[in-house]
C-alpha cells in the first residue's frame, strides 16, 4: 500500500480515521497504524487502486447481479435463435472489458500469472520508502 498508491492511502487514512500519516511514528504507533491500514473498509479508495476489481462496493454488485437477472430474464422471454447464448452481462470492474462509462479497465490475468504470483517467496511483500 505504502508503495504502490501513498497518495491514496494518506488520503483514505485522514479521511476514514482523520490521522495525519505524518504523525506515524511520534503520535501513532506503527504497527497501530498498519492495523489500521489494513482493515480500511470496502469503500476506501486504496482497495481499487490496488487491486481494480476491488472498485465496487456491495451496492453496485448487487445492482449489477440485479441487473443483470432481470436482462437475462427479459432475454429468455423473448424470441433469440436457437442454442444463441445470453452475452449481456454488464461489465465488472479488473474483467478486461469496458465499463458502463467507456472507461478501459485492468484484465485480472492468467492461470500461469496468478500461479507464479503465489509461489514467490513471502515475507516482505513491499519496501519502505525513505524520505
Amino acid at each position: 500500500m505504502c508503495v504502490r498508491a501513498p497518495d491514496t492511502l494518506r488520503a483514505d487514512m485522514q479521511r476514514v480515521y482523520g490521522l495525519d500519516v505524518d504523525d506515524i511514528g511520534a503520535g501513532i504507533r506503527v504497527l497501530r497504524a498498519a492495523d489500521l491500514a489494513a482493515n480500511l473498509p470496502l469503500d476506501a479508495l486504496v482497495w481499487h487502486r490496488l487491486d481494480p476489481r476491488a472498485g465496487w462496493d456491495e451496492r453496485t454488485a448487487l445492482l449489477a447481479s440485479l441487473r443483470d437477472s432481470c436482462a437475462w430474464i427479459a432475454w429468455s422471454m423473448s424470441k433469440h435463435p436457437k442454442g444463441q447464448r445470453w452475452r449481456d452481462q454488464w461489465p465488472r470492474p479488473g474483467d478486461g472489458k469496458r465499463d458502463g462509462r467507456g472507461d478501459p479497465t485492468v484484465a485480472s490475468g492468467t492461470t500461469e500469472q496468478v500461479l507464479d504470483m503465489l509461489s514467490r517467496p513471502r515475507g516482505k511483500t513491499e519496501t519502505t520508502q525513505t524520505h
